[in-house]
C-alpha cells in the first residue's frame, strides 16, 4: 500500500505469535511517523485562523489544535503497540515511515486523511484465525476506529477550508534573515534535542513497562519534552522561523521529505544503561537553554524558555536519583 511515498507492508493472515508481532511492528513504525508528521503539519498552521465543525465532537474546533491532538492520539497508539510487543517477547521497532510536508496547508491535510485510510485498512484487513490472540485482535480494531474518527475530522477540516476559499493557503514560511540569527539556530538545536528526548523516554517506557513506578516517571518526562517542543514551535514563529523536519530534502515544488526525522535507535537496553544515557542528554539540553536565555531579552519568550529550562532541571534531578537508587539495590535488573 502506498500514498505520497508512504508504504505500509500488509500482513493478511495472523496465525502465529510471530505474525501478530510483525503486524504490530509494521503499525508501530507508521504510528511513530505520524506522531511527528501531524505535529509538523499542525505547527505549520497559523493558530486560531482556520476553524471547522467537528463531526464527532459536534463543536467548532481550531484546525491546528485538533491536528495536534490527533498527533497525541497516535503517540498513545505507539505506546500501546510497543508495550504489547515487549510483553510478547518481541522487539519493538523505533524506525519510522517517511515524513512529508507540502507548501499548501490543505495538501498536508489531504495526506493526513489518506494516511488514516491506509492504516485503517492495515488494521481492519488483518485476518485473525478464530480464537487466536483475541486481545490483540480487539486492540487493533479499537485503534482502527480512532483512525476512522481522525479521517472524518481531516475531511471536515478540508471541507471548511475549501468553503472559505482557503485551499491555497500556505504553511508558515521561514524568514531567511531570522533563520540566520544565533538565537534561532540555537532554538532549532534545542528542538532537535527535545524531539529526541521525547522519543528516547518513550523507548524506555516501553522497555521498562513491567515496573509501573519507573515507566510512569519516564512517561511524565516524555510528555514534558513534548510540551516544550510544542511551546518552542510557537516561539520559533514569533522569532520569524518555522519548525524544521530533520534531515528533510526539499524539491523544486517546495515539498519536504525526510526518511529519518528522528533516530531509529538509542543506547540502553536495561534499567541501568537506560537511566545512564538520559543524564548527559538532559545536561546537554539544559546547557543549550542556558545559552539561549543569555541571548534573549526579558519578556514573554524568555519567561517561557525559563519554564522549559526548569522542567529539564527537574528531569535531571529525577534521573540522577533514579540511577543512584537503582545502583543501591542488589539484583535489580
Amino acid at each position: 500500500m502506498k500514498y505520497g511515498g508512504r508504504i505500509l507492508e500488509k500482513i493478511k493472515k495472523i496465525e502465529s505469535q510471530e505474525d501478530a508481532i510483525k503486524l504490530m511492528n509494521i503499525a508501530l513504525e507508521h504510528e511513530w511517523a505520524v506522531t511527528y508528521e501531524y505535529l509538523f503539519h499542525a505547527y505549520s498552521f497559523p493558530k486560531g485562523k482556520f476553524f471547522y465543525q467537528d463531526p464527532v465532537l459536534k463543536r467548532r474546533q481550531d484546525v491546528r489544535a485538533q491536528t495536534i491532538q490527533i498527533g497525541i492520539d497516535e503517540m498513545y497508539h505507539s505506546l500501546q503497540l510497543g508495550i504489547i510487543i515487549k510483553q510478547m517477547g518481541g522487539k519493538p521497532s523505533f524506525k519510522t515511515d517517511e515524513i512529508v510536508r507540502y507548501p499548501r496547508l490543505i495538501d498536508n491535510l489531504e495526506r493526513d486523511k489518506k494516511t488514516e485510510d491506509l492504516v485503517t485498512d492495515l488494521y481492519q484487513s488483518a485476518e485473525f484465525e478464530p480464537g487466536a490472540f483475541p486481545k490483540i485482535h480487539n486492540m487493533v480494531l479499537n485503534i482502527s476506529y480512532d483512525e476512522v474518527r481522525h479521517a472524518d475530522q481531516f475531511v471536515a477540516m478540508m471541507d471548511a477550508m475549501n468553503a472559505e476559499g482557503a485551499e491555497d493557503a500556505l504553511c508558515y514560511q521561514s524568514n531567511p534573515e531570522s533563520a540566520q540569527k544565533e538565537e534561532v539556530r540555537l532554538l532549532h538545536a534545542i528542538m532537535r534535542a527535545e524531539n529526541e528526548l521525547m522519543h528516547r523516554y518513550l523507548k524506555y517506557v516501553i522497555l521498562l513497562s513491567e515496573h509501573q513506578d519507573l515507566s510512569q516517571r519516564l512517561f511524565k518526562n516524555s510528555i514534558d519534552h513534548m510540551r516544550n517542543w510544542d511551546k518552542n514551535s510557537g516561539i520559533l514563529i514569533k522569532m520569524g522561523d518555522v519548525i524544521r523536519i530533520e534531515n528533510a530534502e526539499r524539491n523544486s515544488d517546495g515539498v519536504e521529505r525526510s526518511v529519518s526525522p528522528m533516530p531509529s535507535s538509542y543506547s540502553g537496553e536495561d534499567r541501568l544503561s537506560s537511566l545512564e544515557t538520559l543524564i548527559p542528554a538532559e545536561k546537554d539540553l539544559i546547557s543549550k537553554y542556558e545559552k539561549l536565555l543569555s541571548l534573549v531579552p526579558d519578556g514573554e519568550i524568555k519567561s517561557q524558555l525559563e519554564i522549559h529550562t526548569g522542567l529539564d532541571r527537574e528531569h535531571l534531578f529525577t534521573q540522577e536519583w533514579l540511577l543512584k537508587n537503582a545502583q543501591r539495590i542488589e539484583g535489580l535488573e
